[in-house]
């Protein structure tokens, strides 16, 4: 996807990840209101899970019933609490989920260029689990301060102890920083002129 050429239109595609609590989503906000196209994969999952999808039938045939909810919806706090302290779980829900959100993704690229746009921006806590990193041409690490996305989780309505098991079962925040073009540090006021200045 990254720098290719479709229509004679050149479109530049940021990858944007980062741990829990790291301020994602305000950033894909912020983006969005100085008028940059953004694809969230938080959203593309809860797409192809939706009730009656084939990939949440595979869920449920593999897990059981109990990771849906009264309405037989996914309970998505349920499932992520308990992948996130059982990794063979964790590995079976991706392989279930990713093929088909990279498809959406794709998808949603191609016709973002068709319309003309010139800089796209994908959010992905697993930008780098799902191999998207390959595709994109820069990649944006957000992170803040550990007492930020602790307060922040608490806030969202997480219990610490939570929080703790899903940062251990991703990526290290160094790691994250290692493999980035751009670090941005959400403790702060974030605006999209403190984004585009940095």
């Amino acid at each position: 996807m990254a720098h290719e050429q479709r229509s004679g239109k050149v479109v530049k595609f940021i990858g944007i990840t980062g741990g829990v609590g790291a301020g994602k989503t305000t950033l894909l906000k912020i983006l969005q209101e100085g008028g940059i196209k953004v694809i969230s994969a938080d959203e593309i999952g809860r797409q192809v899970t939706r009730k009656g999808s084939p990939v949440l039938k595979a869920l449920t045939s593999t897990f059981g019933k109990a990771i849906l909810n009264h309405k037989g919806e996914l309970d998505r706090r349920k499932v992520g609490q308990w992948v996130f302290q059982n990794p063979k779980a964790l590995q079976r829900l991706n392989r279930l989920t990713h093929p088909q959100m990279r498809s959406i993704i794709d998808a949603a690229v191609q016709e973002c260029e068709r319309k003309g746009e010139k800089l796209i921006a994908v959010e992905a806590a697993v930008l780098f689990e799902m191999g998207l990193h390959r595709f994109v041409d820069e990649v944006w690490v957000v992170t803040a301060s550990l007492r930020e996305r602790l307060k922040r989780m608490e806030r969202a309505g997480w219990k610490r102890e939570i929080v703790w098991r899903r940062m251990v079962r991703q990526l290290p925040d160094e790691m994250f920083r290692r493999r980035a073009h751009r670090v941005i540090v959400t403790d702060g006021r974030l605006s999209i002129a403190a984004v585009k200045s940095n």
